[in-house]
């Protein structure tokens, strides 16, 4: 039996369609690049990511509801499976990753790495990889959950033996992510990765994550503030979904994939229309819907607002004098509304901040 570990449910629901008659398949339902991810003892890690998870799912009314309570609960069955993994009754003879090449999952990849060598590494089975940054039958690749059940399989045949070498090159990266400051993630991101082709530049875009030191905004935000300014001229990969979409007969009734497209290009600026320019914003596109939303609101909510909610069905989305202004290098967010923020374990407060220098590729401590 193979076990088989994917990047989240998309990926996963496809991989149970092929494999799970005789496989079992793993979900890894954790987005790492935000929230507090303590070092130590891993029923502190389990806290501190359910209930930051917790939150983040509130951030959408319409969306799942779990309290940290069930969302830690799949932590530990989840290490529990692991923890089977090596034990007298082992039953897998294979693990395989099913991953790509952006943020999202080199950084699952790294803690799956790490977790793995905290088993007795004499008794692992043989651990596989599949991970892809293109796939020549989709135009516009932004990861696995762009394929269809056909085409995942076809990758099966391809995936390559992980070495103990590779496992504890990004089981050493996980670790560089758990530290207090970011000084060895600095100089972590110099060099690439031996054996991960994706992680180093995977790492620069988590460092871009930390506020920029000229404006405070993280990438992100600034990328929000950037869809607001100005409307997209296109969308192709939201054309090429619609169209998809059309095809399988799920778009609503009397409406075709082009007319839904230029609706939504052309129409005023809803979450929809900046999640999917914020996907075209991105060289590797790393946040789902529910990652877009929490920084969005954070815009919305701060003590001095970068982005105003116009409500209604359908909430618009405008750009405040502010936002406006933090653009133009004209504003910054630690004066006008401070941190409070994690990346890994690095704790950004207005005691402690940690500014990304992209000019000079470094951190500065202010």
């Amino acid at each position: 039996m193979k076990l088989h570990i994917t990047n989240g449910d998309v990926a996963g629901e496809m991989l149970t369609l092929l494999f799970s008659k005789d496989d079992e398949i793993l979900c890894w339902r954790d987005l790492l690049h935000d929230g507090p991810m303590p070092a130590g003892d891993y029923s502190l890690f389990v806290k501190a990511r359910s209930g930051y998870l917790s939150e983040l799912l509130a951030e959408d009314p319409e969306g799942p509801q779990l309290t940290a309570a069930a969302i830690a609960e799949d932590f530990i069955k989840r290490q529990g499976l692991f923890d089977s993994i090596t034990d007298d009754q082992a039953k897998y003879d294979e693990i395989v990753l099913w991953f790509e090449h952006d943020l999202y999952d080199q950084l699952q990849l790294a803690e799956i790495c790490f977790r793995l060598l905290q088993l007795d590494t004499n008794r692992l089975p043989v651990i596989s990889i599949i991970c892809i940054d293109n796939h020549p039958e989709v135009p516009v690749f932004h990861g696995l959950g762009n394929l269809t059940p056909p085409l995942l399989e076809e990758l099966f045949p391809s995936r390559s033996t992980l070495t103990g070498y590779q496992l504890q090159a990004a089981a050493d990266v996980w670790q560089v992510l758990l530290s207090d400051t970011p000084d060895r993630l600095a100089a972590l991101v110099g060099s690439e990765v031996e054996g991960w082709p994706f992680m180093a530049e995977a790492l620069r875009r988590f460092c871009c994550e930390y506020p920029a030191l000229e404006t405070g905004l993280t990438l992100t935000q600034t990328y929000i503030l950037l869809a607001l300014l100005k409307a997209p001229d296109e969308l192709p990969a939201l054309h090429l979904q619609l169209q998809q979409m059309e095809r399988q007969g799920v778009l609503s009734d009397g409406e075709n994939a082009d007319q839904r497209y230029y609706s939504i290009l052309t129409g005023p600026a809803t979450f929809g229309r900046i999640f999917h320019h914020l996907q075209q914003l991105e060289v590797a596109p790393f946040m789902g819907d529910l990652s877009v939303r929490m920084e969005l609101n954070r815009l919305c909510n701060a003590a001095v607002p970068y982005v105003a909610a116009i409500p209604g069905d359908k909430p618009v989305y405008r750009l405040t004098e502010t936002g406006a202004k933090a653009l133009m290098g004209q504003a910054h967010w630690r004066e006008l509304n401070g941190y409070d923020l994690w990346r890994g374990g690095v704790h950004i407060t207005d005691q402690q901040t940690w500014y990304w220098d992209q000019a000079n590729k470094r951190f500065v401590k202010a």
